[in-house]
């Protein structure tokens, strides 16, 4: 009897069962928590079952009078999470039938159960159907009753004033912090900052302490053993996100870091400091391996896995898993020593920090919640999966580790991306980007239109497109996903979508215009489609992508949808095409450059390319290729004879205000070389000890 669901909580529509109190719907033994909006809608179509429920109406229940959001785009948002759920479309409804503009009806028969059952749903004698006048009536009550308990519970909840956590600030440079971990001792804090611009370097504070000691190593720290060993990482490679280096071991009281393990992405100790978990590069693909050497788990095409923690007990290992490359949108998961993964968390538009509850029986992360977009914010998760925010704050806030005692290490993180550029004939650089936070990515041949992706608090979805000419007027938006390039014809965009906005479906490639037009979608498969370029003429479409559980490549198709064709080996991938149309350069898994002829024939080595650095763009004659080594700064850019090799330095990029300067990325140049823009991202920290959160 104790498992026995409580009467007049179970409500069936079809082959779904919702339960009122958590939530839930079940479905043929799978069970699915719905977020708090979707779940707000499906309540509100079943208290008016068979009429139309207006969008007005609906918005009222979900934002209160005075909430500063898009409603239009975050009920859109809302009912796709439902329609999701419910495993429907809007264009074949099995549940809810859409009245465009106007509202949603729910269309499906249901029943409610007015006596106890086992929580799988009553049996059609303990049963009413709910198109009678009584059954609607009750539930109506029922729901009406739910809402009152929910709103009563809510108020309760958020009136109540438990004590505020306190928060002590361990730093006080200017710059960002990489990562912070407790010692042993859970009172002494060593973390890895860059301040004024400087490289990266371990310092040692502890609570109480106003003050920070360099140990004078360059390292981002990883991990400490119960012994006092420190995990280390260092030659951290470029990368917006995801930035690989070598894994090194140093003693807590001094020495020299001596290297480990190359291509490694993050790592952690085991409980007794015996064994390192850890995530890394191998073959295109990022594996987690426990120990090293012993994969558990491995992604395949663009995804890949940070911040391992191995649980207090040893016997399970969470982490972060990322679909996209250089994204940090994604999701947390735990997998035992056996391999068996379990997905724990829902998705997450940006995901960074990561840390066992003392007790084993949660997790605790840092995440950007998907639309509307908002700072990232603290949660917990059970390893049954129950999901709880923990603190929001209106600025971005992240998780480094949380010691035995339930305090945690946090920075309070403020983020900006920036575009400069020079525009011929301008002889000075200049601010290009958009909304506090943009990156370019295009710019037109001519110099006078730029590509730029808004993302984060700057956009309703955290990933927006937008068109601004380089004459300084205001930036146009075009619509929602990843841009790419612009159409050799200036009238279109090709973007990726839904790129980041649902990170686990397979990216795909959509058009969307500069002027007037509807969005027209290129392509419906199952590749993870990456970036992307129409080939001369805007008949052909050449692409980078990976099909599941194959590595990258670059396919090429025709633009009225038909079969794509890969054009290079699994593991070697590129998009740089003359501007012909007869040549592309591709990278393969040792980061070797090739010259593919389009036409087919045998690919070529490139010379000339230095260790570092990245293919920018074709010069318009076909004759070189524009090179720069983007992880570091200064960047410089070179021109590279393609039958030579012959290099002649170009630019120098170093702007002007270092402090924290995270990358200098996206460098595009026109094909004349003569106008150029580049983006840089910058994070400012404050390391935090807070106590009163666990």
């Amino acid at each position: 009897m104790g498992n026995a669901a409580e009467p007049g909580h179970l409500v069936r529509f079809g082959d779904f069962e919702l339960d009122l109190r958590t939530a839930e719907l079940r479905t043929n033994g799978h069970h699915i928590v719905l977020q708090e909006k979707p779940f707000l809608i499906l309540t509100a179509l079943l208290e008016r079952p068979g009429e139309m429920v207006s969008r007005e109406a609906l918005s009222k229940r979900l934002w209160p009078v005075g909430t500063f959001v898009d409603v239009n785009v975050g009920l859109n948002k809302a009912v796709n999470r439902l329609r999701e759920a419910l495993h429907e479309s809007a264009e074949q409804p099995r549940f809810i039938e859409t009245f465009p503009k106007r509202g949603y009806r729910l269309i499906a028969p249901q029943e409610f159960e007015t006596s106890g059952g086992n929580g799988s749903g009553a049996s059609q004698a303990n049963a009413q159907p709910l198109f009678s006048h009584r059954s609607f009536f009750s539930l109506g009550i029922i729901l009406s009753l739910a809402s009152l308990l929910a709103a009563w519970s809510w108020i309760r909840y958020h009136n109540a004033k438990p004590p505020e956590p306190r928060f002590q600030r361990l730093s006080f440079g200017r710059g960002m912090i990489l990562s912070a971990r407790f010692a042993p001792d859970g009172q002494s804090v060593i973390y890895s900052a860059a301040w004024d611009g400087k490289p990266a370097q371990l310092f040692w504070s502890k609570a109480g302490s106003f003050e920070s000691r360099s140990l004078g190593v360059e390292a981002a720290i990883l991990a400490i053993s119960p012994a006092g060993e420190i995990a280390v990482l260092q030659n951290q490679r470029f990368g917006i996100v995801n930035r690989p280096g070598v894994l090194a071991l140093m003693s807590l009281t001094g020495g020299a870091p001596r290297k480990l393990l190359d291509n490694v992405q993050d790592a952690d100790w085991s409980p007794d400091g015996s064994k390192l978990v850890v995530t890394r590069y191998m073959d295109g693909r990022c594996a987690l391996e426990f120990p090293p050497g012993k994969v558990l788990y491995e992604t395949t095409g663009r995804a890949w896995l940070s911040h391992p923690r191995v649980s207090p007990r040893g016997n399970q290992i969470a982490f972060l898993e990322h679909p996209l490359e250089d994204d940090n949108a994604g999701f947390v998961a735990v997998i035992d020593l056996a391999g068996k993964r379990k997905t724990l968390s829902r998705e997450f538009e940006g995901l960074s920090g990561l840390a066992w509850d003392p007790a084993g029986d949660a997790i605790w992360f840092s995440g950007r919640e998907l639309a509307p977009s908002g700072p990232q914010a603290l949660f917990k998760v059970t390893t049954a999966g129950q999901q709880l925010l923990v603190r929001r704050e209106s600025g971005s806030i992240k998780l480094h580790d949380m010691s035995r005692g339930g305090h945690l290490l946090l920075t309070r993180d403020s983020f900006r991306g920036e575009v400069f550029g020079r525009i011929y004939p301008e002889t000075k650089e200049r601010e290009l980007g958009w909304l506090s936070n943009s990156f370019a990515s295009d710019l037109s041949l001519d110099g006078a239109s730029i590509l730029l992706s808004v993302q984060e608090e700057a956009s309703g979805s955290g990933y927006e497109v937008y068109l601004r000419k380089t004459d300084g007027s205001p930036a146009v938006r075009l619509g929602d996903g990843l841009p790419a390039q612009f159409s050799p014809d200036g009238n279109w965009v090709l973007t990726i979508y839904p790129s980041g906005i649902k990170p686990t479906s397979a990216p795909q490639l959509r058009l969307l215009p500069t002027g007037a037009g509807q969005p027209v979608m290129l392509t419906h498969d199952l590749i993870s489609h990456g970036f992307a370029t129409l080939l001369p003429g805007g008949k052909r479409l050449l692409f980078e992508g990976s099909e599941p559980g194959r590595g990258r490549r670059t396919w090429v198709q025709d633009v009225n949808g038909e079969k794509p064709l890969p054009i290079t080996p699994d593991g070697t991938a590129g998009h740089w095409v003359s501007l012909d149309g007869k040549f592309l350069v591709a990278v393969d898994p040792q980061r070797k450059f090739w010259l593919y002829p389009m036409d087919g024939g045998q690919p070529g080595a490139l010379s000339g390319i230095e260790p570092g650095e990245d293919i920018i763009r074709w010069s318009g004659d076909g004759k070189y290729l524009f090179v720069a080594n983007t992880g570091i700064v200064p960047v410089r850019i070179y021109r590279i004879e393609v039958i030579t090799g012959r290099r002649q330095l170009v630019y120098t990029l170093s702007p002007s205000a270092a402090a924290g300067l995270w990358s200098i990325y996206s460098v595009l140049l026109t094909p004349d070389g003569k106008s150029y823009v580049y983006s840089d991202y910058r994070i400012l920290s404050d390391l935090y000890l807070v106590s009163g959160l666990g």
